[in-house]
């Protein structure tokens, strides 16, 4: 009687295991093996059902439609959504005719995270790899997964970008970005001098705190003096983003461009009924026409000190009140010379020569440029000492 019993139990154990839940198999070939872990992790996602059964072929490339395929099943993306990527993807790079190179894979898997269309490499942007050259096409979607950490370590120093995927590479690849957190929301508050958010997620009601780090990347609309991406952006309460976290680290932070404006429209809105509030009908229509005598000293002031707050200096406030606009053209040109200096990181001569459009005097600036960093580079150190 004992063996019935014993085997009437088990049978019945193993009805309710099954019973239990949807059991996905493991495929018999990736024991071992050191994507094993990640395969798994996808593999109860059931994004291979469609593509694989019983092996699956570790060492193995995945062809262009396979990989198409599964990424959409890991973001859920429509048809309309994967075939648009699709033909980025061919206008970007040209397709391996033998499967899909880990370059490509990367560009279209950073596409996804959060680089949309963004192809151009930003300033101050250097190479991770040593085979892998800020010219190749793909070059951005490679640095983001290396930023982003989701690359396998034997990928480090050497990414061999038109060398096929194998589906254990991408797999891990895409178990490791499937890690990382997706928040959409508004940016309720600006903590610690910009070094963290306190984002409000669409639908919760208390905000996440988050940490911004230097290495954070910034996707935001391209602009004449702004790469679309770029590194230590100072965000602002208001402001409409997607950010891509691991813990509490922001590791790559998107703004909205509808989000941008809305802001700009709204904090407009807020400043007419401020003045609407303060001033009286006369007055207004005197601010409307620059009639300063009728607007009296403490409008005057008023309004000074509001164009104060938002970042004019008190010269350039003073000149808009008294319509100087000879100098106030001068001082925005100062402006506009030292921001632009700034940012190109060249002497402020230089841009005005080139305002000026004096060739001659910016040749000469240029030149002078040319000769300071050449004599601090690190590769004319590396010859003098050695």
């Amino acid at each position: 009687m004992r063996p019935v019993r014993l085997t009437s139990f088990i049978a019945l154990f193993m009805f309710l295991i099954l019973a239990s839940g949807t059991v996905y198999a493991a495929f018999s070939d990736i024991d071992g093996i050191w994507a094993e872990s990640a395969i798994k992790n996808l593999e109860e996602k059931g994004l291979f059902a469609e593509l694989w059964q019983e092996e699956f072929s570790p060492s193995a490339s995945l062809t262009h439609a396979e990989a198409r395929q599964l990424l959409a099943a890991a973001f859920s993306l429509s048809d309309e959504e994967s075939a648009a990527r699709a033909d980025w993807l061919n206008q970007l790079l040209v397709a391996h005719p033998e499967g899909i190179t880990r370059g490509e894979f990367a560009a279209l898997l950073g596409n996804i995270l959060g680089l949309g269309d963004h192809s151009e490499v930003p300033q101050g942007f250097y190479p991770s790899f040593s085979d892998l050259n800020v010219d190749y096409p793909g070059f951005l979607g490679v640095e983001l997964l290396q930023r982003l950490a989701l690359l396998p370590t034997h990928m480090v120093g050497r990414f061999e970008p038109y060398r096929l995927i194998t589906r254990a590479e991408a797999a891990y690849i895409l178990d490791q970005a499937l890690r990382l957190r997706e928040i959409s929301g508004v940016v309720e508050e600006v903590l610690s001098d910009g070094r963290q958010i306190a984002l409000k997620p669409a639908e919760q009601e208390e905000a996440v705190v988050l940490n911004v780090l230097a290495e954070t990347l910034f996707v935001s609309p391209a602009s004449l003096l702004k790469d679309p991406v770029s590194r230590g952006e100072k965000l602002s309460a208001g402001q409409q983003v997607m950010v891509l976290a691991r813990d509490q680290q922001a590791l790559l932070i998107r703004m909205d461009e509808g989000g941008a404006v809305k802001t700009v429209l709204q904090g407009l809105n807020k400043a007419a009924q401020v003045v609407a509030d303060m001033l009286t009908p006369a007055q207004i229509n005197a601010l409307i026409t620059g009639d300063w005598e009728q607007l009296g000293e403490e409008v005057r002031y008023q309004v000074y000190q509001e164009l104060v707050e938002r970042g004019a200096a008190p010269w350039e406030a003073e000149a808009a009140i008294n319509q100087d606009w000879s100098s106030l053209q001068l001082m925005v040109r100062e402006r506009l010379t030292a921001e632009t200096a700034e940012y190109l990181d060249v002497a402020p001569e230089l841009i005005s020569a080139a305002l000026d459009q004096n060739w001659s005097k910016m040749l000469e600036y240029a030149q002078v440029e040319l000769a300071q960093r050449l004599l601090s580079s690190e590769w004319l150190q590396n010859i003098l000492e050695n």
